[in-house]
């Protein structure tokens, strides 16, 4: 019951990094007056022990040399990763750039047998057969590049009428087909892959409208 009770003191941030420097005298010289209370005359032993404890400089030179190794690794980690940055947004460039060299490259021979086509006629304006002959030669070389692009034609005649692929230019009646069924193409369409580049224009049937039926008059209730 006689003893008395002595508030715990923690060493706080700077007086840790005071002794890590190689400063246990500042360490010692901080302690509270509650310590330096309960150990008078021991706590130059206490301190000189501590230090024999203690490496004499926890860090120092070394420490420094280390600090800098890793901020010099930090600096080229991070230089490197701005120069990959900029090469990566170089190549994404260039690739945007040239993204269509290949189909382009494709496409010159049917350019060459074009300009074929025209000297031959020049030469023999009267050729009309080799005329022919040589575009729908040229037209087949079109279109083959175009599968090898994975370009397709929509089907379209005598299809269903789908929004999705096909665009009506009008309606006509017809008793052969059924409603909204497509009669006729007036421009065809494509798709690359599943993506349609161009829908189809067609013409879509209707029914035919009863006889003595006078058109759109009628169908108002006139």
């Amino acid at each position: 019951m006689g003893h008395k009770k002595h508030k715990i003191e923690i060493s706080t941030p700077q007086e840790v990094e005071h002794y890590a420097d190689g400063k246990p005298e500042d360490a010692q010289a901080s302690a509270s007056p509650a310590e330096a209370e309960a150990c008078p005359q021991g706590a130059g032993a206490a301190a000189g022990a501590a230090d024999a404890q203690t490496p004499p400089a926890a860090g120092g030179p070394d420490l420094a040399a280390e600090v800098q190794e890793w901020k010099d690794k930090f600096l080229r980690a991070k230089a490197d990763l701005a120069n990959y940055q900029r090469r990566s947004e170089k190549e994404r460039a260039e690739a945007l750039r040239y993204a269509n060299a290949g189909l382009i490259r494709s496409l010159l021979p049917v350019l060459d047998n074009l300009e074929r086509v025209i000297a031959s006629v020049e030469e023999d304006p009267g050729n009309g057969a080799a005329l022919l002959e040589g575009v729908k030669l040229t037209l087949e070389s079109f279109f083959k590049v175009l599968q090898e692009a994975n370009v397709q034609r929509i089907e379209a005649e005598g299809m269903p009428f789908d929004p999705q692929v096909h665009e009506a230019m009008m309606e006509q009646p017809s008793a052969d087909h059924s409603e909204r069924t497509v009669l006729k193409e007036a421009l065809k369409g494509y798709r690359l892959h599943d993506r349609v580049l161009r829908p189809s224009r067609v013409i879509v049937s209707k029914p035919v409208a009863p006889a003595g039926d006078e058109g759109p008059a009628a169908v108002g209730g006139q």
